[in-house]
C-alpha cells in the first residue's frame, strides 16, 4: 500500500509540474514550429523537365544495357566531363540531374524500356537545358556504339556489291545461283539497315519540355518539430522537477 500511495504522489508531483510548465512547453513548441515553417516555407518553387531516351539497337542488340546507360550517366566521370562542357559546376549538375530506367511489363516480370533523364532546378529553362544536356551527351556517346556495330555489315554490303558486280556478266548455272544468293544476302543486310525495329540509333521519344513545378509543403515537418518539441520539453520539466524534493530536503535541513 505504502509503494502504491508513493507512486501515485510521484505521479501527482509529476502531472503537476507539468501544470506548471505548461506555458513554456507550448510557447516552446510553438517557436519550433515557427522556425520550422518559416525555413519550409521560404524554400524556392522547384521546375522539373524529364528527357525520355530510347537505347538504339543494330540487328534487335541494344547498344547498350539500359541499365549500364543510366548508372554511366549518374557517374562522378560523366558529370565531371559533362559539366566542363556546359558550364555547370560537377556539384550542382550533380545534384540537379538524375536518370533512371523506365520500366514495363507485368509486376512480377517488368522489364527497362527507356532511360528517363529528370532534371530539377529553381528555374524552367535551366531545368530543360540540364536535362537536353544530358541527354545529347548519352546520345552522342551511343553515336560512335552505332558506328562500330553497324560497320561489320556495311563491310559486308560492300563485298558483297562488289561480288556481284564480278560475277553479273557470267551467264552460267552455277554465276546465277551464286548471283540470286549475293542479291538475296544485300536484300537482307538493306532491311536489317533500314527496318525501324531491327535498327534504330538512341534517340529521344520526344522533346525536352517543362515538367511539374514541386512547390513546399512542410505541414509534416511542422507537426512532428512540434510534437517532439512538446516531448522534449515536457522530459525537461519532469527531469527540472526530480530535483525539486532534493533541495527541499536539504534546505529544510
Amino acid at each position: 500500500m505504502n509503494d502504491t500511495a508513493n507512486e501515485e504522489i510521484r505521479l501527482d508531483r509529476l502531472f503537476a509540474a507539468i501544470w506548471r510548465g505548461r506555458w513554456v512547453i507550448i510557447i516552446g513548441s510553438l517557436l519550433a514550429a515557427g522556425v520550422t515553417a518559416y525555413l519550409g516555407f521560404s524554400q524556392p518553387t522547384l521546375h522539373t523537365a524529364s528527357a525520355l531516351i530510347e537505347i538504339g539497337r543494330v540487328w534487335k542488340e541494344p547498344l547498350e544495357d539500359i541499365y549500364a546507360t543510366a548508372e554511366t550517366a549518374n557517374s562522378d566521370g560523366f558529370i565531371q566531363k559533362l559539366s566542363t562542357k556546359i558550364g555547370v559546376k560537377p556539384n550542382q549538375l550533380k545534384r540537379s540531374v538524375r536518370a533512371e530506367t523506365v520500366m514495363a511489363g507485368p509486376r512480377r516480370s517488368r522489364y527497362p524500356i527507356l532511360v528517363r533523364v529528370t532534371a530539377t532546378t529553381q528555374n524552367d529553362d535551366e531545368s530543360v537545358r540540364l536535362a537536353q544536356a544530358v541527354a545529347d551527351e548519352i546520345i552522342a556517346r551511343h553515336e560512335e556504339l552505332f558506328k562500330a556495330a553497324i560497320a561489320p555489315h556495311s563491310d559486308r554490303k560492300l563485298k558483297l556489291e562488289e561480288r556481284l558486280k564480278q560475277i553479273s556478266n557470267d551467264s552460267t548455272p552455277a554465276s546465277r545461283d551464286v548471283l540470286m544468293r549475293v542479291e538475296t544476302e544485300i536484300d537482307e543486310i538493306n532491311a536489317g539497315i533500314t527496318s525501324p525495329t531491327m535498327t534504330e540509333a538512341t534517340h529521344l521519344v520526344e522533346p525536352v519540355v517543362p515538367g511539374a513545378s514541386i512547390r513546399p509543403s512542410p505541414w509534416r515537418s511542422i507537426i512532428v518539430t512540434a510534437l517532439a518539441a512538446a516531448i522534449a520539453l515536457v522530459a525537461i520539466v519532469a527531469f527540472v522537477n526530480s530535483f525539486r524534493p532534493a533541495a527541499q530536503k536539504a534546505g529544510s535541513a
